[in-house]
């Protein structure tokens, strides 16, 4: 008995455990969301903006560990998803984006909106390809899931045409296909084991491939205990170990602190599991350096030796690997490798970034705000960012918990914060969340407060609006510091009043006393609850300020 291809497609998406998708409506891919209609499983959470729709997919990537699914219509709907998948690509986080495209008949005729999404998308996603036989449709989308989700995880773009969706086919829906990550072998472990112990000043570096399990996070504290080692986590990975743990060495995110640069480079072994080592966490290609030994821990050779001269590579599923090296366990406790432990999480807790908050006459430090939520949010809180200047404060300051979770965006891009709120609310409903973005990512996205409504999603938004594009003038003054400024000033709306007008309920923070309740108040909030922070410009970084930039 033949099937709609559509009625086939959804089947397969169910089977693979697919139960929220983002989108905006299209109607290139209307026969999907007609087939929703009797066939029930799958919630679809409609956005404002294509944008927004893939940045929740991300998001959700990172608070299930499976792979984000976002649909778009083709043309302007695919390219302003594109940020999401370039975000998904360079973080190592598995999604898969539909995009209904032409029927097949008017492919290469420069039909409207017509792209090739072959060509657009094969830059910056681990797989692109087009469904143009509609008995393929359940294989292609099993297989979309197998590579998004396995070796390093990342984007996979599939383009339907109408036409192959309204097909009526024979072929059945398609089961998930079952991934065995690569194990590490036992003795290149011990070897790993040996060399730990031996080394004066080791450190154990984690990053994405670490964040999502549970596992991996309590085995991260587990060796980090045994083999008496420092941990330091890549950008926007933080979360992986508490952050008052005795070996937390602090963040390899935008500009660490001298000091837990220190603690990266004054190691004479380097283990890095779980991330490519590519981009912010590298410094600049500074760390490691050719002083150092680097073990590197990846389930795909291809990526071992590619940015950094290797020592050992070792292609594993990060899980695997840990486990079995907490199983090589020798007793590391000397005096020696005492003091560089204490020395690591020392230099994290003291530095410039660490210091007694600022004072401005131009507004407040984001300091206050930082440590006022640190101080009252929940162990299980989930924090969402933005990209921005107004970050450094939270890397550097908030101590995070690994019962936490954060979700950021590893390339950097504006916009991510609040999509990303509202898709770890809807997976998380009971667990506080809280959005940090600045006013120019507010702006960006701001329009998916209509989606949290609407979905009554619990984010409590925090805008550090100080009305300015901060980074940029940061960059200007530290390029250019004899040129005046340009093209950095902004015009904001009245934030409170703009959340208001959505549905929220808004709070202004315009002196420190209001930080704590004012917080306090928007956690209650029976809706979402957004506030804005009256921020310094002056205080432009958690260790910098305009006037020292500019030389005053």
């Amino acid at each position: 008995m033949s099937k709609k291809a559509a009625s086939v497609f959804v089947q397969t998406l169910k089977n693979h455990g697919v139960d929220r998708f983002f989108c905006v409506p299209g109607e290139s891919y209307l026969s999907v969301m007609d087939e929703l209609l009797y066939s029930p499983g799958i919630e679809v959470v409609t956005c404002r903006h294509e944008g927004g729709a893939g940045f929740m997919a991300v998001a959700d990537a990172k608070c299930t560990g499976k792979a984000g699914v976002a649909f778009v219509s083709r043309g302007p709907g695919a390219t302003n998803a594109s940020i999401s998948v370039h975000s998904a690509h360079q973080g190592g986080i598995p999604m898969v984006l539909f995009i209904g495209q032409v029927n097949r008949i008017s492919t290469g005729k420069m039909h409207l909106q017509e792209m090739d999404f072959i060509k657009t998308f094969s830059d910056m996603a681990k797989h692109v390809e087009q469904i143009n036989i509609p008995s393929e449709i359940a294989n292609v989308t099993a297989r979309a899931f197998h590579i998004a989700e396995s070796g390093i995880p990342g984007p996979v773009v599939i383009a339907v045409p109408t036409d192959v969706l309204e097909a009526e086919i024979k072929s059945l829906d398609v089961k998930r296909i079952k991934i065995n990550p690569p194990l590490a072998f036992p003795d290149k472990v011990k070897e790993v084991s040996k060399l730990l112990s031996n080394a004066k000043k080791p450190v154990l570096v984690v990053g994405g491939q670490v964040h999502t399990s549970t596992r991996s996070r309590k085995l991260v504290v587990e060796i980090s205990e045994t083999y008496n080692l420092p941990v330091l986590c890549t950008y926007e990975h933080q979360d992986i170990i508490s952050n008052d743990n005795l070996y937390y060495a602090g963040e390899l995110g935008l500009r660490p602190p001298e000091p837990v640069r220190q603690n990266a480079l004054e190691a004479d072994l380097v283990l890095v599991v779980g991330h490519r080592f590519n981009g912010v966490p590298n410094m600049a290609y500074k760390f490691p350096s050719s002083k150092q030994k680097f073990i590197h821990v990846i389930p795909d050779p291809n990526t071992i030796g590619k940015i950094f001269r290797t020592d050992m590579g070792i292609v594993a599923d990060s899980e695997n690997f840990l486990e079995q090296l907490s199983k090589f366990a020798i007793n590391n406790k000397n005096n020696e490798r005492d003091e560089w432990v204490k020395l690591c999480h020392y230099r994290y807790l003291n530095n410039d970034a660490t210091i007694t908050p600022r004072s401005a006459n131009d507004g407040l430090d984001f300091a206050h705000l930082i440590d006022g939520l640190g101080k009252i949010a929940p162990e299980n809180s989930i924090i969402t960012n933005d990209a921005g200047n107004f970050t450094s404060w939270m890397h550097h300051r908030f101590p995070f918990k690994s019962t936490m979770k954060l979700i950021g965006s590893e390339i950097g891009a504006m916009g991510m914060g609040i999509p990303a709120g509202v898709a770890a609310a809807l997976r998380f409903p009971d667990r506080q969340v809280f959005s940090i973005v600045g006013d120019g990512g507010a702006l960006m996205t701001g329009s998916e407060l209509a989606t949290a409504i609407a979905q009554n999603a619990k984010i409590r938004v925090i805008v550090a609006n100080n009305n300015h594009y901060g980074t940029i003038r940061y960059h200007q003054e530290v390029h250019f510091p004899t040129r005046d400024h340009y093209a950095t000033n902004l015009i904001n709306p009245d934030f409170a009043k703009y959340g208001e007008s959505f549905g929220l309920e808004c709070f202004i923070i315009n002196k420190v006393e209001e930080v704590i309740p004012i917080l306090k108040k928007a956690m209650e909030a029976d809706g979402p609850s957004l506030i804005e922070f009256k921020m310094s410009l002056e205080l432009n970084t958690s260790t910098t300020s305009i006037s020292e930039l500019h030389g005053i």
